[in-house]
């Protein structure tokens, strides 16, 4: 009997002491993730923000070139240059953080008929679908880019834009968006598990 006691006190006791220990590590994966999530999220916005200066830039720039060139007919031909370069380099910049709130265009057609777990988990389906496109571009614009540094290829035209300074971008922005997709694969595998599908006009008290 004394054995008995001794073997469920010890058990109570390591129960106590695994169960804060369990709740520390949680907390502290939790604190991770908020970490790393404000990080991402102050990354992607100075990148938008990038993408927004050169938006601006662009604007004024043309308009120059236009004023200039019908006005005083003095053509400046490297604004026509730069602001073809700075398009690829706004879609990059600003593809992730478009991605995190949710401003991609988005087909609800089929989606919005599901009821909640379903709609969770082919969003997860579709989210993971994404990942693998920003892989994609990652992987494959790194090899480009850095192919075209070690044969220092140029663009054809007035500034002779080396092309690996062009393509660069192109990764950086397939590995944010890579990131962001798996964050929303994530979220929505945890939605699906989560959810439970409640009938319109039902609450889950009712059942």
């Amino acid at each position: 009997m004394r054995v008995r006691l001794r073997f469920s006190q010890l058990a109570a006791w390591g129960t106590a002491g695994a169960v804060p220990q369990v709740l520390s590590h949680r907390r502290n994966m939790k604190e991770q993730k908020q970490k790393l999530d404000a990080l991402l999220d102050r990354l992607n916005s100075a990148m938008a923000w990038i993408a927004a200066a050169a938006i601006i830039f662009m604007m004024f720039a043309i308009s120059y070139a236009v004023m200039m060139r019908y006005a005083w007919n003095k053509p400046v031909p490297w604004i026509v240059e730069i602001s073809s370069y700075l398009m690829l380099y706004i879609t990059f910049l600003g593809t992730a953080w478009l991605q995190r709130k949710g401003g991609h265009v988005e087909v609800d057609l089929f989606a919005g008929r599901l009821k909640p777990r379903a709609r969770a988990a082919f969003k997860t389906v579709t989210s993971l679908g994404g990942a693998f496109v920003g892989f994609v571009l990652a992987w494959k614009g790194s090899l480009v880019t850095v192919d075209y540094f070690q044969r220092d290829v140029t663009a054809i035209g007035i500034l002779n834009t080396p092309q690996f300074l062009l393509m660069g971008i192109i990764p950086i922005g397939g590995f944010l968006l890579l990131v962001e997709f798996l964050l929303q694969a994530w979220r929505q595998g945890r939605l699906a598990l989560k959810e439970t599908d409640t009938p319109e006009g039902e609450t889950p008290a009712h059942r």
